[in-house]
């Protein structure tokens, strides 16, 4: 059987089962504001981003204007096995910014998340492979 239509007839076979498999699409991370750093996420980034197995990810969210009050908890992987919390050995942030730095030590998908003492929520996704 030819290729298409090898997978035509697998296709039709699973129906929509295939669809629902298939891995979350991701984004290309913003650049990176480190050295050897793969990316960095802000507090207006949003969305399912890339990250490969062994990259490092940097997250600052900045706490704005008057709301300096309401500064940003720290930034929490939902899985810190596969993105695990880790220490850039330089970075000392501005006042208002809370940074975050990750390393990726193994395939699949995490959320990364903060929130501030108002209630304001930020999250992003993060599929490594």
């Amino acid at each position: 059987m030819g290729g298409l239509a090898a997978l035509t007839a697998l296709l039709s076979g699973c129906g929509h089962e295939a669809v629902a498999q298939s891995p979350v699409a991701c984004r290309t991370l913003p650049p990176a504001q480190l050295p050897h750093s793969a990316g960095t996420l802000t507090e207006t980034d949003s969305g399912t981003y890339c990250l490969r197995v062994g990259g490092q990810l940097d997250v600052f969210l900045t706490a704005k204007g008057t709301q300096m009050s309401a500064r940003w908890s720290p930034v929490t992987s939902s899985a810190p096995q596969l993105l695990a919390p880790a220490n850039s050995g330089v970075l000392t942030p501005p006042v208002g910014v809370t940074p975050g730095v990750f390393v990726a030590t193994a395939p699949g998908t995490v959320q990364l998340s903060s929130r501030t003492s108002d209630g304001k929520r930020w999250q992003a996704t993060v599929r490594i492979g």
